[in-house]
C-alpha cells in the first residue's frame, strides 16, 4: 500500500515536471517567433564593406612605400646640378601618386593620394628653393668678399 502511494505520487510528479516542461517550452517558442522578433540581418552588405576598406588599407600600403621611395630621391637628389630629366621624372611619380583619387572616381576613401601628393610636391618644391637659395648665398658670399678685397 505505501509503495503504491509512492509510485502515485512519484508519476504525478514526472507528469507535472514533464508538463511544466513542454509548457515552458512552448511559450519560449511562442515568444520567440510571434512576440519578440529576432532580427535577421543580411551580412553581404557588411562583407563588402570590409573587403572594400581591406582594399584600401593595401592601396594606402602601397602607396605609402611609393611616397617614401620618393621621399627618399628627393633626399638624395643634388639640385646645384641641372637636371631637368631627374625633375620631370619625381614629378610625374608625384602626379601618378596623385592620380589614384582620380582613377577611384574621387571617392574621399582615396584622398590620400591627393594629400601626399600635395606634401611631397612642397617638400620637393622646398628642397629646390633652399638648394637655390644656398646657391645664391654662396655667390652674394663671394661678391661681397671679392668687394672687401677690393677696398
Amino acid at each position: 500500500m505505501k509503495t503504491d502511494n509512492l509510485s502515485e505520487s512519484f508519476w504525478r510528479r514526472i507528469k507535472f515536471i514533464l508538463l511544466f516542461t513542454l509548457a515552458i517550452v512552448l511559450l519560449y517558442i511562442i515568444q520567440t517567433k510571434f512576440i519578440v522578433k529576432i532580427p535577421v540581418v543580411d551580412n553581404g552588405e557588411l562583407l563588402e564593406a570590409i573587403s572594400n576598406y581591406e582594399t584600401i588599407i593595401k592601396k594606402q600600403n602601397e602607396y605609402t612605400e611609393k611616397v617614401k621611395n620618393i621621399h627618399e630621391e628627393v633626399k638624395a637628389m643634388e639640385f646645384d646640378i641641372h637636371q631637368v630629366q631627374k625633375k620631370d621624372e619625381i614629378n610625374k611619380k608625384i602626379f601618378g601618386i596623385r592620380s589614384v583619387y582620380k582613377e577611384n572616381k574621387m571617392n574621399s576613401k582615396y584622398f590620400f593620394g591627393i594629400q601626399s601628393a600635395n606634401i611631397l610636391q612642397i617638400y620637393f618644391d622646398t628642397r629646390e628653393e633652399h638648394s637655390s637659395m644656398l646657391k645664391n648665398k654662396k655667390i652674394i658670399m663671394d661678391n661681397l668678399n671679392e668687394c672687401k678685397a677690393n677696398i
